[in-house]
């Protein structure tokens, strides 16, 4: 359950509790009681998070794995209570994991309308990583049931390692990189496509020195490194 009130509850606190959530989220157990303890948190036990960088980017990707996740079985834009404040998956991943960017703004512009509740609880840095923690909460949620505080960047690190490797294509001969479109939509979060570049080879899927023409497609089907075929997650539209 979520502790009600700021001398009860440290930051640490609140994302072990969303894990618990995203926990029972997933494995179809009674989230309900989480939700209702979610809705009825006061709003200052949540300024906890400013606190402690990691465990606020921890908790909201679980929020949003949550209500992603349960958006699947019920409404598409299921919702949900935060501390008094109605939040679904698409809120929780533009408002607040974008830290102030506007969804329409290929990343490059902030959001003109943020509204109270985003300009005091959105992340302070965009980490671009989001987007595959994003997508497979979406559309492949097996790949990240649930985020740590203290191993976040590892977890987001593995996540779109496995997004990357199963949705790359890189032809040397043409040198060209087929690349998934949220490349393209979200553009400036990923610092342009030198920085799109750049990530890709971080992660292994272009050799260090490719400067290839970026070609963005759906994802489809691909082999990974270990040979297995396997689904990308899909793209939100």
């Amino acid at each position: 359950m979520f502790a009600p009130n700021a001398d009860t509850t440290a930051a640490r606190d609140l994302t072990a509790a969303s894990r618990r959530l995203r926990h029972a989220v997933h494995n179809s157990s009674d989230a309900a009681r989480l939700f209702d303890s979610l809705a009825a948190l006061e709003e200052r036990v949540l300024d906890r998070l400013r606190e402690d960088a990691p465990a606020a980017k921890a908790f909201w990707l679980n929020v949003h794995g949550a209500l992603a996740e349960r958006s699947r079985d019920r409404a598409p834009r299921d919702s949900c209570l935060v501390a008094g404040t109605r939040l679904d998956a698409d809120h929780v991943a533009h408002k607040l994991l974008r830290a102030g960017r506007w969804k329409y703004g290929f990343g490059y512009l902030p959001d003109p309308l943020p509204g109270q509740f985003a300009r005091r609880h959105r992340l302070d840095d965009l980490d671009p990583r989001i987007h595959f923690a994003v997508l497979a909460a979406r559309r492949a949620p097996r790949l990240v049931p649930s985020f740590r505080a203290a191993n976040v960047d590892e977890d987001l690190a593995d996540v779109t390692a496995r997004y990357l490797d199963a949705t790359v294509v890189y032809d040397d001969g043409s040198d060209v990189a087929r690349v998934p479109r949220v490349f393209l939509w979200y553009r400036g979060d990923f610092g342009g496509p030198d920085g799109v570049r750049a990530l890709l080879a971080d992660h292994d899927v272009l050799p260090e020195d490719a400067k290839p023409r970026l070609s963005y497609v759906a994802p489809t089907p691909s082999a990974g490194r270990d040979g297995e075929r396997r689904q990308a997650p899909e793209e939100p539209q």
